[in-house]
């Protein structure tokens, strides 16, 4: 019953975030994308390795970087000199999905790049929908 009550109230007191905007075709999000290993991030190229012979998905993209946190970014290999997909009817499912909407993403801090036309807002608080 606490579960309950600790649940519903964290519900009644948090924020609904939503997107909005649309895309600005700056490639931003195809040169700095970062996956997770379970609750982590990718660091090194043995890890990123495994993930490709795990899933044959993650050979569509190459190292680039590290970001401050140290997290290896990853840069698709379909992003043409023009900020377009060259492959885009056959595209990643993480292309796919952008921007997806995460509570890792939210609780992590992360927002949309500087240059994306798309934006996480705060829609209402789930007390205003209850009114």
């Amino acid at each position: 019953m606490f579960k309950f009550i600790k649940f519903f109230i964290s519900k009644f007191n948090s924020s609904r975030y939503i997107i909005k905007g649309k895309c600005k075709c700056c490639g931003e999000c195809c040169r700095n994308i970062v996956f997770l290993i379970g609750e982590n991030y990718i660091q090194s190229p043995e890890q990123f390795e495994l993930m490709k012979r795990w899933d044959k998905k993650y050979n569509h993209f190459f190292i680039s970087g590290k970001n401050e946190k140290g997290a290896l970014l990853f840069t698709c290999k379909s992003l043409g000199d023009d900020n377009r997909c060259k492959d885009y009817f056959f595209r990643s499912i993480y292309c796919r999905k952008y921007p997806k909407l995460d509570k890792k993403i939210i609780l992590g801090g992360y927002e949309t790049f500087d240059k994306c036309g798309y934006e996480f807002v705060i829609d209402k608080k789930f007390s205003e929908y209850l009114k």
